[in-house]
């Protein structure tokens, strides 16, 4: 697997101090890399299991769609057609093992669409020297005070 994610490993789960993922050596990050082993911790945050309208049941058996438009509900990914487990009937992250096992923070089973809007505008630089700057538009997050670029996850329809 060429492009490993590290960010969706790091323990602990953002937004709690408790939730520790399994560890999952990059070598073991594939799916088609054997580990009967494997014990991904279980978690869904609270505000999702409330069920609020932007989230999916807590049952993923009652989805029948995956791959595919579910109603309103996109659960295509752009990445491709990605697995079920054919036990749970949860969709296995398509870039592989990340030690945890629920929705976390994301409503949706499968895909969890966000878009987010690029901002650029050439300046000058601020001593006068007539060199231009290229000056990019972001937020301050307030889950975690990292810059990011302005936007938010899609609803359906």
């Amino acid at each position: 697997m060429a492009n490993l994610h590290i960010a969706s490993r790091k323990s602990p789960y953002p937004g709690t101090k408790d939730v520790y993922r399994t560890v999952v050596s990059d070598e073991k990050v594939p799916w088609n890399v054997s580990w009967p082993d494997y014990k991904p911790t279980e978690h869904t945050a609270q505000k999702v299991l409330k069920n609020p309208p932007w989230a999916d049941d807590a049952d993923p058996k009652k989805i029948k769609h995956y791959n595919e438009l579910d109603g309103k509900i996109d659960r295509k990914s752009f990445m491709g057609v990605y697995e079920i487990d054919k036990e749970t009937n949860r969709p296995k992250n398509p870039q592989g093992r990340t030690g945890l096992s629920g929705r976390g923070l994301l409503g949706r089973w499968g895909p969890n669409h966000a878009g987010d809007s690029l901002l650029t505008r050439w300046s000058k630089d601020q001593y006068d020297n007539k060199q231009k700057v290229l000056e990019i538009l972001l937020i301050s997050r307030k889950d975690n005070g990292n810059s990011a670029f302005p936007g938010g996850m899609v609803d359906p329809g």
